[in-house]
């Protein structure tokens, strides 16, 4: 009778026994719970409601930083409209923990009825 090779799985030696599994194991799930804590809570998503002809809004976000990269969707046609004018919103400033504000290009007043979703996105 022969042996049948087994294929060759990493860290794991060919006489390991039950303990040194569960080991390898506990250390593939201790750095896979680092990988989760590492990237939670760096993707932020939110919407953004003009109810008023402003040209400024702060929406209050305790999750944005310094670094944060802020991306604005448009999810009507008021906005669509608005973001393809002279009036296109930009990340005017970044209060770190507090908020971030947007404004407009121009200046100009938005008409008040533009909905955009955000994502806030941060690097290590």
């Amino acid at each position: 009778m022969t042996d049948t090779p087994q294929p060759w799985q990493p860290g794991i030696s060919s006489n390991a026994g039950p303990q040194d599994v569960v080991t390898q194991l506990k250390g593939i799930v201790q750095q896979l719970a680092a990988l989760v804590m590492a990237i939670t809570g760096r993707v932020i998503p939110g919407p953004i409601t003009f109810t008023s002809a402003v040209a400024t809004l702060t929406i209050p976000q305790s999750g944005v930083q310094a670094n944060s990269i802020i991306t604005l969707t448009p999810t009507n046609a008021a906005a669509g409209t608005l973001q393809g004018s002279a009036k296109a919103l930009y990340v005017s400033a970044i209060v770190p923990g507090v908020s971030f504000t947007v404004s407009t290009a121009s200046g100009g007043n938005v008409a008040g009825t533009e909905t955009f979703q955000y994502v806030i996105n941060t690097t290590t």
